[in-house]
């Protein structure tokens, strides 16, 4: 009799210690199955500082003033790369104008350092291409549409495909509401790309080279859905 008693004591014993062992497998699994975020829409715009130096530098000497700093505009839906558009202006001066805009593609890789956490700290590296168009006017002789209509107005333009890449950092906060994050994030970098010719009607190239060189600064805006982590890999 005591002897079963022993035998059935220790049954017990090794079945509540498989039984607590199967339930910190099921805990950790649970806990391994954290919450992460799929982006749904994201908007964010750039400042360069000081870009296209040598391009100004050519127009200048001819009269023509572009804007030292130029603005970019990012949207980002779903996993889908970026789309961009660059705007840099200039100053009309002696019936001159000039200009210069950019659309294109651009996607990133970035490496969160804090994790399972609001608080957003990542570097990353972007890279993109895009068309860029260089706009001349000459003839306006003020900010209206009269003085196009009243006068002889000349406008070309000068284009290439342009090979871009640039480095940054991420600081931000995310706030969570009913399963979505909503974050705000301030950002800062360097740009640089693979330097291309000015061409005329998409094929006469000329000897100066676009050079989008520059520091920046920006902001983006993010709203991202809540998922488990299977969903996000």
């Amino acid at each position: 009799m005591k002897s079963r008693l022993l035998i059935f004591a220790i049954f017990i014993v090794a079945h509540s210690g498989y039984a607590q062992d199967s339930l910190m497998v099921k805990v950790d699994s649970m806990h391994s199955c954290s919450t992460c975020y799929s982006n749904i829409v994201s908007f964010g715009g750039k400042y360069y500082f000081n870009t296209l130096e040598n391009t100004r530098t050519t127009l200048r000497e001819n009269g023509f003033l572009l804007d030292q700093e130029a603005f970019e505009y990012q949207l980002r839906i779903h996993n889908f790369p970026k789309i961009f558009y660059y705007q840099q202006l200039g100053t009309l001066t002696n019936t001159n104008y000039a200009s210069v805009t950019g659309f294109g593609l651009k996607e990133d890789i970035r490496f969160r350092l804090i994790k399972n956490s609001n608080f957003i700290l990542t570097p990353y590296v972007e890279l993109g291409g895009g068309y860029y168009r260089m706009n001349i006017v000459k003839g306006v002789t003020s900010n209206s549409v009269s003085s196009v209509l009243g006068s002889e107005v000349e406008n070309y333009f000068l284009d290439n495909f342009v090979l871009s890449g640039d480095v940054g950092l991420d600081v931000g906060y995310g706030f969570d509401v009913e399963g979505k994050r909503f974050s705000i994030i301030v950002n800062g970098g360097f740009i640089s790309n693979y330097p291309t010719e000015w061409k005329l009607a998409g094929s006469l190239a000329f000897k100066e080279k676009i050079h989008l060189t520059s520091p920046y600064a920006g902001v983006t805006l993010r709203l991202d859905m809540a998922c488990n982590e299977s969903c996000c890999k």
